[in-house]
């Protein structure tokens, strides 16, 4: 089975940001990337920053964070592959490069 990503709206003090969350085979926890945007079109590129893996939970979560840490809503999901292609429930398929803290929307 093809290893399965989230992108969360993550909304702390009334300031957004997304958070992509990709399932890593033999990892326990989800590889975890902030990005200053999203949705991003063709070309468009955006800041990019590595965070703290994150539980799997996060694959299904939505909703307030314990400890006041603000609010996740599930923005895109799916399953993913190679050079971070994501391929969506409804069969869109975006390609994202990241590098040099930023991440660039190929198609």
């Amino acid at each position: 089975m093809a290893p399965r990503f989230v992108i969360l709206e993550h909304t702390v003090n009334g300031t957004a940001h997304f958070d992509l969350m990709l399932e890593v085979e033999g990892r326990e926890k989800l590889r975890t990337y902030q990005l200053a945007a999203w949705p991003l079109a063709v070309g468009e590129s955006c800041a990019v920053e590595a965070l703290d893996d994150h539980r799997r939970v996060y694959l299904q979560f939505e909703g307030e964070i314990s400890g006041g840490r603000g609010v996740v809503r599930r923005v895109l999901s799916g399953t993913w592959s190679g050079d971070i292609t994501l391929k969506v429930a409804d069969g869109t398929v975006v390609q994202i490069a990241i590098s040099d803290h930023k991440a660039l929307r190929l198609a």
